[in-house]
């Protein structure tokens, strides 16, 4: 079990975020309801190419393109580690090579009945950078101790 304080320990190692399986089931799902709703929307375009089987081939096609675009997309907003510097209260995401991918203070936060976190961090270079933290992927303390951190740092 992850200690909730060791986020904010000074010199300690970045706490490892575990693969949330809700985060995935969910994109699935929104997927195969943006591919469905392509698909009944080319069958209703008048022509002889859109019957069911052209309507079938765009549908998947647009749910192939999705798919990929949604595994891109996570991949590089969900942070594999965090860690928040106790003497700024800065936060750090590291990527699945380990590599620091943003550092700065949390500038936004947004959170969703204790199941999913989007911190927004401003990074120096322009917008801020948004990061989601599904609720699975860490432990409930830890959850609740970076949301809690989330909104102090938002909110004042």
């Amino acid at each position: 079990m992850t200690d909730p304080f060791l986020l904010f320990s000074a010199g300690t190692q970045p706490v490892a975020l575990r693969a949330s399986a809700t985060l995935r089931v969910a994109l699935a799902a929104f997927v195969v309801l943006c591919a469905a709703a392509v698909a009944a929307a080319a069958a209703a375009l008048p022509g002889s190419f859109m019957d069911r089987t052209g309507a079938m081939l765009v549908g998947m096609l647009s749910g192939a393109y999705l798919a990929s675009v949604a595994r891109r997309t996570s991949a590089s907003r969900v942070p594999a580690a965090l860690q928040i510097d106790a003497g700024s209260g800065a936060l750090a995401v590291f990527d699945r090579g380990g590599r620091r991918v943003a550092y700065g203070p949390v500038v936004g936060c947004t959170q969703w009945a204790d199941r999913l976190l989007v911190l927004a961090i401003a990074c120096g270079h322009g917008r801020p950078v948004p990061f989601v933290v599904p609720a699975d992927a860490l432990d409930a303390r830890a959850f609740r101790a970076l949301s809690v951190h989330g909104r102090q740092a938002t909110h004042g």
